[in-house]
């Protein structure tokens, strides 16, 4: 009876030793057999034999000489097997698709995502996965960036500028202009809108923070030049006062009056931070924004033409119905 109340204590240490030996593992700790043998009070020998028992219980582990310390033979190999529910399956599935619209780093990040989700997720979730993959019940719609290669070197010589805090010196052709400018900038961040990639930067020649497609760069080097972002920077508040993404001018109030065939649907959704509206007994809205710059909404209004009429300010209505006439003369055309 006394033998096998020992045997069983020792079994019961082996357990300990062999759980609490996977769990440094799996925690990256340093694992030499000297370490492991006095934790564990115990003799290198048995150490050895213990790694021997968990490779052939399925646990690939291997002894790095240079290292000399046991570590898994998969650098990626871990014990943390969790399972997603649905809704955190749908958020990584949508993901992927928007990492796919963003470019090649992007998609292969997300790639290199799921596939660990395919191997450190359980069995349950694991099914979830390829279901869901198998069959498409969501969609995410947006303007993809095509061709990626060609703004690569753009990309990672901004992202590394950020890093390292250095500005860079480019040649920029603008797309209105078509001139070609030498400038040094300074990188703030990144950010993608309508399938194109840009970076809003500090720029010297301009004195002001100014945005910069990165197909319109080209040429691109890095400075030796150190540079700190402000603190009180933060992308989203940069770009509140603007329709979309251009900023200019003082700050204007837009007043646009939607007819009621169309009120309901811009009623349904928010189209900027500073937008009031206000109904009208016949069915009508005025619609009141604060912006600085006008040429991106007044391109918007143009979607809801003929049922939008722009109120105010007088220098932009102007402007509009130059365009429309300068259209009804094209239609008049034979």
């Amino acid at each position: 009876m006394a033998g096998y109340s020992q045997k069983f204590s020792d079994r019961k240490k082996k357990l300990h030793r062999l759980l609490s030996i996977l769990r440094m593992l799996d925690n990256r700790e340093r694992c030499t057999p000297a370490i492991l043998a006095e934790k564990f009070s115990t003799t290198n020998r048995t150490i050895h034999r213990d790694m021997l028992d968990l490779d052939q219980a399925g646990f690939a582990i291997r002894y790095d000489k240079e290292a000399n310390t046991y570590i898994f033979a998969d650098p990626d190999f871990t014990l943390r097997d969790f399972d997603l529910n649905h809704d955190e399956l749908m958020a990584l599935l949508l993901g992927k698709q928007v990492a796919q619209k963003l470019g090649k780093p992007f998609s292969k990040a997300f790639d290199s995502l799921l596939k660990k989700a395919h191997k450190d997720t359980g069995f349950k979730t694991q099914g979830r996965i390829k279901r869901l993959e198998e069959k498409q019940q969501f969609l995410v719609r947006m303007e993809p960036m095509e061709e990626f290669e060609k703004i690569e070197d753009q990309y990672k010589a901004v992202t590394q500028a950020m890093d390292n805090k250095t500005e860079l010196e480019i040649v920029y052709k603008a797309m209105n202009s078509q001139k070609e400018t030498t400038r040094q900038i300074r990188p703030y961040g990144l950010f993608y809108n309508n399938g194109i990639w840009y970076t809003i930067a500090y720029c010297h020649m301009q004195n002001d923070t100014r945005i910069f497609a990165l197909d319109c760069i080209k040429d691109i080097k890095p400075t030796s030049r150190l540079y700190t972002i402000p603190k009180d920077f933060n992308m989203d508040d940069y770009f509140k006062p603007t329709w979309q993404m251009i900023r200019y001018g003082e700050p204007v109030e837009v007043v646009l009056r939607f007819s009621k065939d169309i009120a309901r649907w811009i009623k349904r959704q928010k189209w900027h931070p500073s937008q009031q509206i206000e109904e009208n007994k016949d069915g009508s809205i005025i619609f009141n924004a604060k912006l600085e710059g006008t040429e991106e909404i007044k391109w918007w209004t143009f979607h809801w033409i003929p049922y939008c009429e722009i109120l105010a300010p007088a220098e932009l209505r102007k402007e509009v119905a130059h365009d429309i006439r300068a259209l009804g003369k094209m239609y008049e055309k034979d």
